[in-house]
């Protein structure tokens, strides 16, 4: 997938992100070189979901990655209140073990919600 100009998310539709299963799949990817990414660097690698999401691997500290699903083009709503209810994101905070080779969760969006999220996200990136 090429960087191209993207949709939002139809009002009528709730966006089809990706499972626990999925977002280890990317972290994996991204750790082991990002072979699957449409744009990267050392920190970070974009992947492209489908029409409405994109996936934003970071590297936070060694062994903990962010993954993140997100519509980059956002949301078409019907009407204003209707964006209080949207899941705007989801992400998950991983953990690898090198020596077994095993993925910890540390924090995921829908079980804490975006907020606590983007907080461990930060403290996490900055430490």
């Amino acid at each position: 997938m090429s960087i191209e100009i993207r949709i939002p998310v139809p009002y009528s539709e709730a966006p089809d992100y990706p499972t626990y299963a999925q977002a280890q799949a990317y972290a994996e990817d991204f750790r082991t070189g990002a072979a699957g990414a449409y744009l990267k660097d050392e920190r970070w690698a974009k992947y492209w979901l489908s029409g409405y999401l994109d996936i934003l691997t970071t590297l936070l500290q060694a062994n903990i990655y962010a993954v993140i699903a997100h519509p980059p083009a956002g949301f078409e709503v019907a009407y204003a209140s209707d964006i209080e209810g949207y899941e705007r994101f989801r992400g998950w905070i991983l953990q690898y073990d090198p020596a077994t080779e095993l993925w910890t969760l540390l924090a995921a969006s829908q079980e804490v919600g975006e907020d606590e999220f983007r907080r461990v996200r930060r403290e996490l990136k900055q430490g």
